[in-house]
């Protein structure tokens, strides 16, 4: 990490601010190995591999988050190399209805960071700063991904228990990640006091409307490959794929059949994409042990619950929410408040 990224982070326990107590700086301006403290608390946090490690205490988690960070942290591992051209598409679609010149200029918090790809667009797209959270080991993947950039710090945190100073960041996303938390309304409201009182939140979500198929077909399916070890799941996604990318060919390039497909907006995203990326697209699919679609209904609860309000919405291809979320005068008063409110293990 670098130093310059210290007034946006805080213990993720007591939300004090942090101080280096321990490392310096290499050559390209990172701190590879050190130690955080905790000036409220005292509790000390260590920087290992340039990422500092700002972690609550384990028991705060469930074995179902730690699996579900350990599976999500292999595949993006394992698919860490990355088209940018197929990125920016993937990412322009996700992060509507705002547009990604949107962040421009701001200081930006990328809430599940995966292998950093976003970042590395945001910073493409202008962001002066933009700090990544992940809970398992994608943060190794995304660290090395972003290393060049002086603009980007890798954080390996909770979403639950985010260690992020309060107001620090004009805007945030969090593309296909909330949905993947036992509870998203809590992850939601546990990153919103970290956005500045004009500031803005991006979301992509899972939709229920439009997913009748995925609902009551593919998830009992889904409950089963989400088990299987990910080597031989991998393996199994190679031969599943052949299929999505021959159909998503087809109504990419006949739009008149793509129509009267099932999901045919949604395979005609998919037909540009070259088969690793629609690999690991699968793979995403198939092995994660939660993964909630949202009515939108649920989403706008989810966003009212934290005292925040929906600018704009969009059902994406019919079947996904991209929202548009802004602060609301009804925001929770403080962090601590938030930490308060959402408690427990999950």
């Amino acid at each position: 990490m670098r130093t310059i990224f210290l007034d946006l982070l805080a213990c993720p326990i007591c939300h004090g601010d942090l101080v280096l107590s321990d490392g310096a700086p290499e050559d390209d301006g990172h701190v590879m190995v050190g130690e955080l403290r905790c000036g409220g608390c005292g509790q000390i946090f260590p920087i290992r591999g340039g990422i500092p490690r700002l972690l609550p205490d384990p028991t705060q988690r469930s074995a179902q988050r730690d699996e579900t960070a350990h599976r999500f942290g292999y595949e993006w591992n394992e698919f860490s190399d990355f088209d940018l051209a197929e990125e920016v598409a993937s990412m322009a679609t996700w992060f509507q209805p705002r547009a990604l010149e949107d962040l421009a200029g701001r200081t930006v918090l990328d809430a599940g960071c995966g292998m950093g790809r976003h970042a590395v667009l945001a910073v493409k797209h202008g962001a002066s700063r933009v700090v990544g959270v992940d809970l398992g080991t994608a943060v190794e993947a995304s660290f090395a991904n972003t290393r060049h950039l002086p603009e980007v710090c890798i954080v390996q945190g909770d979403i639950y228990h985010p260690p992020l100073a309060r107001g620090a960041f004009d805007a945030a996303y969090s593309l296909g990640v909330l949905h993947h938390l036992p509870d998203p309304a809590r992850g939601f409201r546990a990153l919103a006091p970290a956005l500045a009182d004009d500031g803005w939140f991006q979301l992509w979500l899972y939709g229920r409307e439009g997913n009748g198929w995925i609902l009551y077909a593919a998830n009992p399916v889904r409950r089963i490959t989400a088990r299987l070890p990910l080597g031989l799941l991998k393996l199994l996604c190679v031969a599943l794929t052949i299929p999505v990318v021959l159909a998503a060919r087809l109504a990419h390039a006949v739009p008149a059949v793509g129509k009267r497909m099932p999901y045919g907006a949604y395979l005609a995203w998919l037909g540009p994409f070259g088969f690793r990326k629609v690999h690991a697209i699968v793979f995403d699919h198939a092995l994660a042990p939660v993964a909630h679609y949202m009515s939108r209904a649920d989403v706008e609860a989810m966003v009212a619950d934290a005292g925040w309000r929906i600018a704009a919405i969009e059902h994406s291809r019919g079947m996904s929410w991209g929202v548009d979320a802004r602060p609301d005068s009804a925001r929770p008063a403080s962090a601590t408040d938030v930490t308060a409110s959402v408690g427990g293990r999950a």
